[in-house]
């Protein structure tokens, strides 16, 4: 009898000394194996059109959606409507995307990083305190965080200046009470991934409601994949800044929801980064020197002027 273990590999249990052992469990959490087997079309397609697809892996496999074509198959009975119907819903209620540009528009604002420029800012800061050798015992540290984001705040035009002081004492708190356990440590630099990521899901999701075409959709994902190869060597650094970036975001929106949320995101990494069928064990993310944006030369633009959506500083 054979068991894989987190660490442990070819280990017979009945060698092993049964006093002052733990019970063994397969690799690397059973319930894992209770979700939908990884969904394949068996469609032909390029090796980097698969890496685009797989920089959205955590979204296809939250979806039961194929991780090999573009279009949110395989269609199923929900209660909600067809792939469509859901794709029109969820583009609706969780972007405010109702048509075309408004797809480019959060596309290219995605792009140019939605969350990541603010983690860049705050996280430092955050980690400066709450690391700190001496105990900042009246608060002044982060007064004056505080102050040089209020700062930044009014240099950059911001209407409310306070929403990043907001964001840094929400952050600060998750930390400290222990709601980011659930990520890598140190914490990433920088949460690329969470906007990377979300550029495919929007893209998939425009395309399978029939915002827009397959072309367009694939040059989105194109553009995207450079920015991942350039940033992570491999789907383990891009899938702890990814949930890194989620953490932030879900601080921001509804502390709360950390407490089970993250656990259950890790456990679904954990399945991507594990499992045999998953993309991210099909292929690597960097196979060969990442495409500079020049060499991407599919052109996204329209004669249609995009309004971006505001950036998350000036919410």
């Amino acid at each position: 009898m054979w068991h894989i273990t987190a660490g442990l590999e070819n280990i017979r249990l009945d060698r092993m000394p049964a006093r002052g052992i733990p019970a063994l469990t397969t690799f690397p959490y059973p319930e894992l194996d209770e979700r939908e087997e990884d969904h394949w079309s068996g469609a032909e397609m390029s090796d980097d059109e698969l890496r685009g697809l797989a920089l959205g892996a955590f979204y296809s496999a939250r979806w039961d959606a194929f991780h090999d074509e573009l279009l949110l198959g395989p269609e199923r009975d929900h209660p909600l409507g067809d792939r469509r119907e859901l794709a029109i819903d969820t583009l609706t209620g969780a972007w405010g995307i109702t048509d075309a540009n408004e797809a480019r528009a959060t596309m290219e604002a995605l792009l140019d990083g939605m969350h990541s420029p603010l983690y860049a800012l705050i996280n430092p800061l955050v980690n400066a305190s709450v690391n700190a050798s001496e105990r900042d015992r009246f608060g002044e540290r982060a007064d004056r965080h505080r102050a040089f984001l209020r700062q930044v705040g009014s240099f950059r035009g911001m209407d409310n200046p306070e929403s990043l002081v907001r964001d840094y004492d929400i952050w600060a708190q998750a930390v400290k009470i222990g709601f980011t356990e659930h990520l890598s440590r140190p914490l990433p630099h920088g949460i690329e991934a969470w906007d990377i990521a979300r550029v495919v899901a929007v893209a998939r999701m425009a395309f399978t409601a029939g915002y827009i075409e397959a072309e367009m959709a694939w040059a989105y994902i194109m553009r995207a994949l450079p920015q991942a190869q350039r940033r992570y060597r491999n789907w383990r650094q891009f899938g702890d800044a990814y949930l890194a970036g989620w953490t932030f975001w879900q601080a921001t929106e509804d502390l709360a929801e950390l407490k089970n949320g993250g656990v259950d995101r890790r456990l679904e990494l954990v399945r991507l980064w594990t499992r045999p069928t998953s993309p991210w064990r099909r292929i690597e993310l960097v196979g060969s020197a990442p495409k500079t944006v020049e060499e991407i030369t599919v052109d996204t633009t329209t004669e249609e002027p995009i309004v971006g959506p505001p950036s998350p500083e000036e919410d």
